[in-house]
């Protein structure tokens, strides 16, 4: 933003000021990469296991590295030979030909992989956790030619031996082995059968070392590059807003700078425009077809497909606040996908574009996995996934490729469609490995005007009110950045000698521009919203639109410029106090994953994990269900748990690796559990 500010300060744009705030941008994403790289290791060269005190020194060593480590961005080198070079440069045992999808460690160093490993997307390798008072840190070994799904979760001091195969949402208790050549499934992960390497295909041909470097040079060009590229619409949008803040200030005889949310909600809402119609342009000039089958994930197809996702991944950094709401199925369906009527959208395709279908009046809730590619010895296998009319995808679901859900069904949160067989109109399936629910809580008496047929006036109340929402992040970081820049920066670097006079003052006129928009958010918060309370509210309501709209300006700003540099640190539970959370004191917050905040209650010193949330709400049949949920104290929640509204977790209670807490559950004081749903667990 300020280098856009300097080089067009003669108010005229030119290709080459063009390239050059675009390899300023690049040079600042590679410098950022190394700092994380070379940071991680000066901290902390290799993580020893062991128990370490919580808020101790060797926590905060843990506590900083890992957070040097998210500098690096590595679901962007997903699929690449990049990931795995950057994952042993910070010190893990990488083998040849390793493929993963993306994953979050807590111990990345104390990771080893051996040869021929394929490991699925939103992987959560769990081998730091806090539990009651200490930082509990172990290995993870994952044996040559292993597989592991989608959204599985290992615990510290696992082993997955040779062979062995772990399904989709499969989680491993810490200190599990999973032996050679087994085929393990479900939460708690149990055995199901032994895997036959006679049915592995062979290994997809390698190409030449001139290609496969070529190829690696691209990627590495590629991670550089994406995210430049997605500055290119703030050229014609800040071209306009340069123009016309003249134009207004002599019409109306005021400085611009007193309405300036007037020029940069417009200027916002044309920068979200010229990124969809970017990527879009990305996605057909790239890859004009992207169909089901199987290819090498060397070939000029896999380059393509992973360019197209790549350029998703990226864009969505300032498209994330479309999510839920209706110009997202708009986007979708300008992108290829085949997206119903009035179908609610929250997650993101990745790429997968040709091979979705979804009917009519569906939801699909955040964080869904549609069609991951399976990538098997070197050969990445796509299929069709399609929906009925009425389906509830939940949160968290992961529908494997080839996947076809029948009209009326439900996949819970964290769940999956059972495997070999077809589900029936109207099924609701839930867990892992999914159970047959054979009633559940139904809303059909719900106000049909709030839910599936809304009337006119309700649409283009939503159409309006999200334009300006879905906008609003964007527009205070134009509006914020032009006061700091022109006000503060700009003066500043004029009288200052040299950068390094000028660096402290840049440095912490960020931190207060962080500072300044939660606090914006902050204040939306109590203002729009007020004090959450249980209660149900149609999709539609007026209620329910603000509250959406909350909950992606906590994400989208708060969230992503200042709170989630505070996870696991004493300040984000004082952060969540001021949104209304009942915080108690010692509590370790791993988690922003937080949306009514009022309705959250932790006891003192409990323990809230990567990758696990509080869930308050749910959207079955087009109704928002608010409740509480209460966790006692000296309670810890371990990776890709979550604990679901109208709950309460008694004190000192454990919840292991990807558990689920149904609503209306009440977990006794002193007991351990796990699993999807949620079920004793051996002490």
């Amino acid at each position: 933003f300020v280098t856009y500010e300097m080089i067009t300060v003669d108010e005229k744009v030119e290709g080459r000021e063009i390239l050059m705030l675009m390899g300023v941008y690049m040079l600042v994403t590679l410098a950022i990469l190394i700092a994380g790289i070379v940071g991680k290791r000066l901290v902390m060269w290799r993580t020893k296991p062991g128990r370490y005190p919580v808020w101790g020194v060797y926590f905060f060593r843990w506590w900083l590295a890992r957070q040097l480590t998210s500098f690096i961005h590595l679901n962007r080198m997903q699929g690449t030979p990049l990931g795995p070079f950057v994952l042993r440069l910070l010190g893990a045992k990488v083998g040849k030909r390793v493929y993963f999808s993306g994953f979050e460690a807590g111990a990345v160093d104390l990771v080893e992989i051996g040869d021929d490993v394929t490991l699925g997307g939103k992987l959560s390798i769990a081998n730091a956790e806090v539990i009651g008072d200490e930082l509990v840190i172990g290995k993870v070994a994952i044996g040559r030619d292993a597989y592991i799904g989608t959204s599985c979760a290992l615990g510290h001091d696992t082993v997955v031996g040779e062979g062995a195969e772990l399904s989709d949402l499969t989680a491993l208790s810490p200190g599990m082995r999973v032996g050679a050549f087994e085929h393990w499934d479900g939460s708690p992960g149990h055995r199901i059968g032994t895997v036959d390497p006679a049915s592995w295909p062979q290994h997809a041909p390698a190409p030449s070392a001139f290609v496969q470097t070529m190829q690696t040079v691209y990627y590495a060009l590629m991670v550089l590059l994406m995210p430049a590229l997605s500055l290119l619409p703030i050229f014609p949008a800040f071209y306009l807003f340069d123009r016309y803040d003249t134009v207004l200030q002599e019409l109306i005889g005021v400085d611009y700078h007193w309405f300036l949310p007037v020029l940069t909600w417009p200027t916002a809402m044309l920068m979200m425009l010229g990124t969809v119609l970017l990527v879009a342009a990305i996605r057909w000039i790239v890859l004009p077809s992207a169909p089901a089958g199987t290819k090498s994930i060397h070939s000029g197809f896999a380059v393509r497909k992973w360019t197209v996702g790549l350029a998703s991944d990226v864009m969505l950094d300032s498209l994330s606040s479309l999510f839920s709401t209706i110009y997202m199925r708009v986007w979708y369906r300008l992108m290829g996908a085949k997206i119903g009527k009035d179908t609610e959208i929250a997650t993101n395709f990745a790429g997968r574009y040709d091979t979705i279908e979804i009917g009519d009046h569906c939801f699909v809730a955040d964080e869904v996995v549609l069609g991951d590619e399976d990538v098997r010895r070197g050969w990445m296998t796509s299929g069709h996934v399609s929906t009925g009319s009425r389906v509830f995808i939940g949160n968290d679901s992961v529908l494997p490729p080839g996947t076809a859900i029948p009209d009326g069904a439900l996949i819970g949160i964290k769940s999956k469609p059972p495997s070999g067989q077809p589900m029936l109109p109207n099924e609701t399936r839930f867990g892992s490995p999914p159970i047959l629910l054979p009633g559940r809580q139904r809303f059909d008496d719900a106000d049909i005007a709030k839910t599936f047929q809304p009337p006119a006036w309700r649409r283009a109340l939503r159409a309006v009110f999200e334009l300006f929402s879905a906008s609003m992040p964007t527009m205070m970081f134009i509006t914020l950045g032009t006061f700091a820049a022109e006000y503060v920066l700009f003066p500043a670097l004029g009288k200052a000698e040299s950068w390094a006079e000028f660096a402290p003052l840049f440095i912490a006129t960020c931190v207060a521009c962080s500072f300044i928009l939660a606090g914006v958010v902050l204040a939306v918060k109590w203002l729009m919203m007020g004090v959450y309370r249980p209660g149900n509210h149609g999709l539609w309501s007026w209620w329910a639109l603000r509250t959406e709209a909350m909950t992606t300006l906590y994400w989208g700003t708060a969230g992503a410029l200042l709170l989630n540099a505070l996870r696991g640190t004493p300040m984000l539970p004082w952060a969540m106090r001021l949104f209304g959370a009942k915080v108690g004191k010692g509590v370790f917050l791993d988690s922003t994953d937080i949306t009514e905040f009022d309705c959250v209650d932790i006891g003192d010193h409990a323990a809230i994990n990567a990758t696990s949330n509080l869930q308050t709400h749910l959207f079955e049949d087009r109704v928002m269900k608010v409740g509480r949920i209460e966790i006692g104290q000296g309670t810890a929640i371990s990776a890709l748990t979550t604990v679901l509204y109208d709950t309460r977790i008694g004190d000192y209670a454990r919840l292991g690796n990807l558990t689920i807490v149904m609503k209306g559950e009440a977990i006794p004081a002193h007991t351990q559990w796990a699993g999807a749903p949620a079920q004793p667990a051996a002490a």
